[in-house]
């Protein structure tokens, strides 16, 4: 018999040993590890009521996944300058895709974070000098924004990339 730690935000089944879950990096430390129920076990109405979390009877986009199995985010500036995102990466100066940034003063040292959640990508303008805009319009520093592949993604009006998947 198996056993794994059920997360109690998003439903993994993660190995007994974890400390954090993989998927939503949630911490563990205090779980204790249950029998694992085979592939395609329906969970019980009494089960489901023990969480406070609701589990879609359909998956969502990606519900199988960890974080870092998620296709990652490409900004695409021209060949050769691309700059490769994960979920809770921050990008400037000083940050990932420092190479290619650095070339541009106007971009802050620390510009704008992404964030993978609920099979969208999302970022935020982490208060930056000259701003971040999606498709021509400016962020509201910490907010969270969605983008989309195919989107146009200016850091501070004078670095422009457009986001693909990886």
């Amino acid at each position: 018999m198996t056993l794994k730690k059920i997360c109690d935000v998003c439903g993994m089944a993660n190995p007994a040993t974890e400390m954090i879950c993989q998927r939503c990096f949630s911490d563990l430390s205090r779980k204790r590890p249950v029998p694992a129920k085979p592939p395609g076990q329906a969970v019980t109405p009494a089960q489901r009521r023990q969480s406070h979390i609701r589990f879609m009877d359909k998956p969502v986009f990606d519900q199988d996944k960890t974080i870092r199995e998620v296709a990652p985010l490409l900004l695409v500036m021209g060949p050769g300058q691309i700059i490769t995102i994960h979920n809770g990466d921050i990008i400037g100066r000083d940050s990932i895709g420092g190479r290619i940034l650095n070339q541009f003063s106007s971009v802050s040292r620390h510009h704008a974070t992404f964030k993978y959640m609920n099979g969208k990508w999302l970022i935020k303008d982490e208060n930056s000098t000259n701003g971040t805009y999606i498709n021509g319009t400016k962020l509201v520093p910490e907010k969270w924004y969605e983008i989309r592949v195919d989107d146009t993604l200016s850091i501070s009006s004078v670095c422009t990339f457009t986001v693909q998947t990886g």
